[in-house]
């Protein structure tokens, strides 16, 4: 009898997180999370945990759709993923669905500023596939980064209008996620690239970018534990495979352990 190549035990796991949309979607709720607690002193952790799910719910839809609509074009640059995809197809069109369906009333429990938010959000998300049709690379990681904003910061922003501690606040949390944003894309561009000197300069820029992340932070005493983040990104760069799952996991997991970090450092004071 021939027994197949056992499958490790933990590839099954790791899949539905790198495949599935759920790993962006959980990036996307520990960044709203760390945006709700700095820009608000004491937030209702009711609504700020509506906008956390409803963020998770939103960037779900987006990256499933992308997903199954890129499907062809994927096979390329992310063989794994596609035939994860494929295999699962009627599973992510009904996360798809049930996530859509979650938004209407996730949205309804907050703001009527929050909706503004979730629109623009959701037009910038569902638009940027076109991006990927000859678009140049720079504008294509500000679009999605401006469209990565929209969510972990707009969504939030919206959520507490009323109670910023300072409408500046607003552009120090951009300054810090804006840049870890585009450093987190420009190193996910280059998944399945050899890393050759082409490949390292975009990492140094990339790493560059990143620091500048710290900049704003830094001026501002409050916001000092956001510098978790751009420094995550960095430690990811500098450690870069060019394998898909580093680039689906590792990267995009860089972005959330800044973030778990961030709120670690705020929940001790450490913004002082």
């Amino acid at each position: 009898m021939v027994f197949g190549k056992p499958k490790p035990p933990l590839l099954g796991p790791l899949e539905v997180l790198a495949f599935s949309g759920i790993w962006p979607a959980s990036v996307a709720a520990g960044l709203i999370a760390t945006c709700g607690l700095v820009l608000v002193d004491s937030p209702s952790l009711g609504r700020l945990a509506t906008a956390m799910a409803l963020g998770t719910a939103g960037t779900l839809v987006v990256y499933t759709i992308d997903r199954l609509r890129d499907l062809h074009r994927d096979r390329t640059t992310a063989p794994a993923r596609s035939a994860f995809v494929e295999r699962h197809r009627e599973a992510l069109i009904a996360l798809s669905v049930a996530s859509a369906g979650a938004c209407l009333p996730l949205a309804a429990m907050l703001p009527s500023t929050t909706w503004w938010a979730c629109g623009v959000a959701l037009g910038l998300g569902l638009f940027h596939r076109r991006l990927k049709k000859g678009a140049h690379r720079a504008f294509a990681v500000f679009y999605v980064t401006l469209a990565w904003l929209a969510v972990v910061l707009g969504i939030p922003a919206a959520t507490f209008a009323g109670e910023l501690q300072s409408p500046l606040g607003v552009a120090i949390v951009a300054s810090a996620l804006g840049p870890s944003i585009a450093a987190n894309l420009i190193a996910s561009d280059l998944r399945g690239h050899s890393l050759d000197k082409s490949t390292r300069r975009r990492l140094r820029t990339g790493t560059w970018i990143a620091l500048a992340g710290c900049l704003g932070p830094l001026a501002a005493s409050g916001f000092r534990p956001l510098i978790a983040i751009p420094l995550a990104v960095c430690a990811s760069l500098a450690g870069f495979r060019p394998s898909e799952y580093y680039g689906l996991l590792g990267l995009d997991g860089a972005l959330l352990l800044g973030a778990l970090a961030a709120i670690a450092l705020l929940a001790q004071g450490g913004g002082g």
